[in-house]
């Protein structure tokens, strides 16, 4: 199961993420939903550092992701963190036994 902590301000901003697990719907290297995860969470941060410019502090090991804005989110960060969220709510729709997101507030 991969569980995918979305961390919002009070103001409903996301400013950060955290993912953990493996979806185990498929060996190592060959597991789509994994790789799906993978890259809408990626292509967030590449978002957000090299089109935006956005401080971004992260660390990535063997099933975990830890992701935090470093500035106020603001508009256009929110563009690109929405759509990466979208995108894995439509995972967890789909795989509901391989994907989990819960919302914090802080």
């Amino acid at each position: 199961m991969i569980r995918i902590d979305m961390e919002k301000n009070l103001n409903g901003f996301i400013v950060g993420y955290t993912v953990n697990g493996h979806a185990g719907f498929a060996p190592e290297g060959q597991d789509i939903i994994c790789s799906a995860v993978s890259t809408l969470t990626m292509v967030a941060i590449n978002g957000l550092e090299e089109h935006l410019h956005r401080e971004v502090s992260y660390e990535i090991s063997d099933g975990h992701m830890q992701v935090e804005l470093k500035q106020t989110p603001d508009d256009l960060s929110q563009a690109i963190l929405a759509t990466m969220e979208i995108g894995l709510k439509d995972l967890a729709e789909q795989y509901p036994k391989r994907v989990r997101i819960q919302e914090h507030r802080r």
